[in-house]
């Protein structure tokens, strides 16, 4: 298979459900990238959130971050956008009268909440997990709860990359998101789920497809020599924007369904890995 870049996700791609790259995998990428082939980050993650967890060795070549809110190649940035003010401030504010898990996530620095929600939020993370919610991002909201959230006593509405939602109840996201889309026909804004438990809000009209789209025009490839790979429903843009989009074998029934392959193996069998090794070094 010919390619010239290859498009990563990370939460149920590249990361094991406890946040960690294996040792094979690091190295494949990088003898990837030494036969002068692109490797490119698409996530959902804020830029913060995906260095947080890579290793600091690990080295790809651009990043599309916030699906598409931000993008960059090397140290240079491509794209920022952020959500206007008023999107930020009815959203959250419903959020908050539903009593829906909420994080602010600004360009720079920590997400943050209202100190005043301290106990609704930690309300969804109450132990056992439910069945339902992936294992990764179970994992995730918990170690991340006290450590990296900010807890502030009033919300600031400008410079916001994202805004995230958890619900341990599935059938309570599925309400949100219909609360969401009752509220987008008088402000314009984008949806994404990388999971059936979460939902997050960008601007109108970006997602990982358009943040590619800019890498891939900086560095002059067309898109049906790209190979992209995920997990999430929001990676479907992407994947009806690039020549072979690739399924992980733990992800959803309808990303799979838009898949020209689904790999053998899940994220946590190392099934990236398999793959890369199987197409590139075979």
């Amino acid at each position: 298979m010919n390619s010239d870049a290859i498009i990563l996700d990370m939460d149920g791609t590249l990361l094991t459900n406890a946040n960690e790259i294996t040792e094979p995998l690091k190295d494949i990428v990088e003898q990837i990238r030494q036969q002068g082939i692109y490797v490119f980050i698409a996530t959902g993650r804020t830029l913060k959130e995906a260095e947080d967890v890579l290793p600091r060795d690990f080295k790809v070549d651009g990043f599309v971050t916030a699906n598409g809110m931000s993008v960059s190649i090397g140290e240079t940035p491509l794209v920022e956008h952020v959500l206007p003010k008023q999107v930020v401030n009815e959203v959250v504010s419903l959020a908050r009268k539903k009593h829906v898990y909420y994080e602010i996530h600004p360009i720079k620095g920590k997400r943050y909440v209202l100190k005043k929600d301290y106990q609704v939020l930690l309300g969804h993370l109450v132990e056992p997990k439910p069945a339902s919610v992936e294992k990764n991002e179970w994992f995730s909201l918990h170690e991340e709860f006290d450590k990296e959230i900010q807890w502030v006593e009033e919300l600031l509405y400008s410079n916001v990359i994202k805004m995230y939602f958890f619900s341990r109840d599935r059938l309570r996201m599925d309400e949100w998101k219909e609360e969401l889309s009752v509220l987008q026909r008088d402000y314009d804004f984008s949806m994404f789920s990388s999971t059936n438990h979460n939902v997050e809000v960008t601007v109108a009209n970006i997602s990982k497809a358009t943040g590619v789209r800019k890498l891939l025009e900086y560095v002059e490839i067309r898109p049906d020599q790209v190979i992209a790979v995920g997990d999430g429903e929001n990676d479907l843009p992407l994947f009806e924007y690039v020549g072979y989009p690739v399924a992980m074998k733990n992800g959803s029934h309808v990303v799979q369904r838009a898949a020209k392959e689904v790999t053998r193996f899940t994220n946590e069998e190392d099934g990236l890995y398999h793959f890369l090794k199987e197409t590139f070094l075979s």
